[in-house]
């Protein structure tokens, strides 16, 4: 029992803390909390309690206060975590808006009222059992369907693997509880169970790696966004320094330049030469200085309503306008939305994007921008090209600052994506990419459509 409310416990902090802007963590959280009560109200009169007296940590005067606190658990367990399961997974499906998430809501909570008043809590905690089972058992029954409804209807290949995973490794120990605690209960097998410590272990500790190894319950992801940030914020100072010193001495050399160009035509060949190529190189370090800085410097998010595909329309025009060789393939399925962003900065975004895939392209090659809905709140943007594609091993480095597979070209500099991610995390939305070698990349952006 203590090893079984250690973990469900653990795995509620995590997930709590790694999705708290999320409704569906925020219930899970509770759900694994309320499901791991009774195992922790089990622990403190089976084992907490008879150690404490045995050592004269506390006296059997405290017995009522343990067999209280075990009764609050155990309803936990049997009532609240049904009511939490079937919250979660209406609110992780996605196929109910927040009006009818808070209706559904309060509507449950009249069933759950009607428990409290059918437990008895001291001196035994005492369940009407028949009655418990017809509560939780359709609740489990009713959420598992909107999980494996959810699941099906998935047109995302990434989000459907997702949500398959998410389900084998929710779904099982759940059910599994329905079976031994409920039906067990209500047929009069009491001690069956015991047995769910069994599958509840072995899926907690498979979440706890599968969280830091693969990324599920969106772990991976935060870890990622707090490392990015940290790496951002030390590129922005350091490169803040350097531009002050670079720039400090370009204008040194400029001053120079502009004190020596009037005696420029009195110079031989090879002086003429060389206060050309000083004026050359200084215009180069200036300009690439600018473009460092333009990436890395702290960026200030102005978020306002704003027409998602009148800024598509502008960016891809001015793309358009130096390319011709490559098709564009628009498919607004949004319609005419308002997003929640900087127009600046997201037509940025979109550029940068644009020119990524133009790199990646062959003569003939098509840019795919598509716009749909997600969820009620967000709007994707995916841009889909034919291109070349990004092997494994540094997609999973593309956001990072400075990093680049163009080569020293000395007009790449490695910020584009990070710049691009910077934003969008910042503007209350995310960016992800899908990409394989020979077939293409693609990038999705999310927007919110509401303030938050």
């Amino acid at each position: 029992m203590v090893l079984t409310f250690f973990i469900l416990y653990t795995v509620a902090a995590i997930i709590y803390i790694n999705n708290r802007e999320e409704d569906w963590g925020k219930w899970l959280s509770l759900l694994l909390f309320s499901f791991g009560s009774g195992a922790f109200g089990k622990s403190l009169v089976e084992s907490f309690f008879p150690y404490l007296v045995e050592y004269n940590f506390v006296t059997l005067d405290y017995e009522i206060l343990f067999q209280v606190s075990y009764s609050l658990g155990s309803f936990f367990n049997q009532n609240v975590s049904p009511y939490c399961f079937v919250m979660f997974a209406a609110t992780y499906s996605g196929l109910f808006s927040k009006g009818k998430l808070r209706l559904l809501g309060s509507l449950l909570l009249i069933p759950l009222f009607i428990m409290i008043l059918n437990t008895t809590f001291y001196p035994q905690v005492s369940h009407n059992w028949i009655l418990v089972a017809v509560w939780a058992i359709p609740c489990y029954l009713v959420g598992t369907s909107f999980m494996i409804y959810s699941t099906k209807i998935e047109k995302n290949t990434e989000k459907k693997k997702d949500r398959k995973l998410f389900n084998y490794l929710l779904l099982p120990p759940f059910l599994t509880n329905v079976l031994t605690n409920y039906i067990g209960h209500a047929v009069g097998l009491i001690a069956m169970w015991r047995l769910n410590s069994i599958p509840v272990a072995i899926a907690g500790i498979t979440c706890i790696v599968m969280m830091t190894k693969m990324g599920v319950l969106g772990v991976r992801l935060k870890i990622e966004k707090q490392a990015f940030d940290s790496k951002m914020q030390v590129f922005n100072t350091g490169s803040g320094l350097l531009n002050h010193a670079v720039k400090n001495q370009l204008y040194k050399i400029n001053s120079s330049l502009f004190l020596l160009k009037p005696y420029r035509n009195q110079l031989n060949a090879s002086g003429k030469e060389a206060i050309d190529i000083i004026s050359r190189s200084s215009d180069h370090l200036t300009n690439m200085v600018d473009r460092i800085q333009s990436k890395t410097q702290a960026i200030y998010i102005k978020r306002s309503k704003q027409n998602l595909n009148e800024i598509l329309d502008n960016s891809i025009e001015d793309i358009q306008m130096d390319c011709d060789r490559v098709r564009f393939n628009k498919k607004y399925n949004a319609g005419n939305i308002d997003v929640i962003c900087d127009s600046a900065h997201t037509k940025e975004v979109f550029i940068n994007i644009l020119n990524n895939a133009l790199e990646a392209l062959k003569e003939g090659g098509e840019i795919e921008i598509l716009t749909d809905f997600t969820k009620p709140d967000n709007v994707i943007v995916v841009f889909t090209d034919n291109g070349m594609g990004i092997s494994p091993n540094n997609l999973r480095r593309v956001v990072d600052p400075f990093f680049t597979t163009k080569g020293k070209s000395g007009t790449n500099f490695g910020l584009g994506l990070a710049y691009c991610y910077h934003v969008m995390t910042k503007s209350g939305g995310n960016l992800e990419i899908e990409s394989e070698l020979n077939k293409g990349t693609s990038v999705k952006l999310t927007f919110p459509i509401k303030e938050v």
